[in-house]
């Protein structure tokens, strides 16, 4: 094809016609550029296809993420109810001043127990790698970007402080001064009359009802707010 239009060229300027040899010369230019122009087209929607083709499995990987966070997050706030409900159930013993029985072992634990945060995050550690932009829809980008950076790091950052500052300045001593632990998960009291008067102890399991609380209604906020982006990612999924 090449030696076909280097042949026209060349007849056309033997014969003097360079005002043809010209135009000609501008028309090959411009089929030069739109073949470019086609190529790079063509290249372009494949690039746009694996880019599909990655954010749809970016999508649904989130989504699994998401649905393994909604159920760690329905099991963290029965977790949390049932030590705001131990906690208030114990004070209440003591302030009566009930006597002591074995079975309140289990109650003493669990009305200081308080459970990890642990959200996953995978897909959403590997978008940022691949870039936020794979994802077409803005507003899809913000809502998993408010989800992840703004919920569940508040989530975490404030749980993480709570139990930081409190558990060590405060829990360890009272557990250590009244208790010992017989069983996992049963603290046995060591002197059960001095612990119905010990208020300092008593502020302090209803300290940790304060906390358990808040960490109820976070937990209660990103259990929403999760539950919500999935129903968004299975509508953009349908799409695809």
């Amino acid at each position: 094809m090449l030696k076909f239009f280097g042949k026209i060229r060349q007849r056309l300027l033997t014969e003097n016609k360079f005002s043809k040899y010209l135009l000609y010369a501008i028309g090959e230019i411009i089929l030069v550029v739109i073949g470019i122009l086609i190529a790079l087209s063509i290249n372009n929607w494949n690039e746009q296809q694996k880019n599909r083709v990655t954010e749809q499995k970016l999508l649904i990987a989130m989504q699994e993420d998401l649905l393994v966070n909604i159920d760690r997050l329905n099991k963290d706030i029965l977790l949390e109810q049932r030590t705001i409900n131990q906690a208030t159930k114990i004070i209440n013993h003591l302030d009566e001043r009930k006597p002591y029985n074995p079975s309140l072992d289990v109650i003493f634990s669990e009305a200081i127990y308080s459970p990890d945060i642990l959200i996953s995050a995978t897909s959403y550690e590997f978008l940022k790698f691949n870039g936020i932009d794979i994802i077409l829809s803005e507003s899809l980008q913000r809502s998993i970007i408010n989800l992840f950076d703004v919920v569940y790091a508040n989530l975490v950052a404030e749980t993480v402080r709570l139990e930081n500052q409190f558990w060590p300045s405060s829990v360890l001593p009272m557990i250590h001064k009244h208790f010992r632990e017989t069983e996992f998960r049963k603290l046995k009291p060591t002197n059960y009359e001095a612990l119905m008067d010990d208020t300092t102890y008593k502020n302090m399991v209803m300290h940790r009802v304060h906390f358990r609380k808040l960490a109820l209604e976070l937990k209660a906020k990103a259990l929403i707010e999760t539950e919500e982006l999935v129903e968004i990612l299975e509508k953009e999924l349908d799409r695809e």
